[in-house]
């Protein structure tokens, strides 16, 4: 089975990433370090979408709101995009991609987002 990206994700491409990225089956994809630094940028910015998506999600989804519309984050939220993308790749996918995904996935939602429950999942 393979999972496309989002068209915004990976600069209007559809892409598709190989069996030999990890399971994208798994509810919370975690993909293979090996893999993932030899890929080339195109598909190293889907398997970190993919990451990224079976972590967090959109607040406006779930997150209650405050009296004055401010998100009440209950996950210990918020996750900053900009914090744990770097946290989570950095020396397995060069920088500027990094800052690319970083700057991909803010402009998705914005920077801050909040953790998704496994339960959604049926897990």
């Amino acid at each position: 089975m393979t999972l496309t990206a989002s068209d915004n994700i990976t600069d209007g491409q559809l892409v598709y990433l190989p069996p030999e990225a990890g399971d994208i089956d798994k509810p919370r994809f975690d993909p293979n370090p090996d893999w993932l630094s030899t890929a080339e940028p195109t598909l190293q910015k889907a398997a970190m979408w993919r990451w990224f998506s079976t972590h967090y999600e959109d607040p406006e989804l779930t997150t209650p709101h405050d009296e004055s519309g401010a998100y009440l984050f209950m996950d210990g939220g918020p996750y900053l995009a900009d914090q744990v993308i770097p946290e989570r790749f950095e020396g397995l996918v060069p920088d500027d991609v990094i800052q690319e995904m970083v700057r991909s996935v803010q402009a998705e939602v914005g920077n801050e987002w909040a953790a998704k429950p496994l339960d959604r999942f049926g897990g």
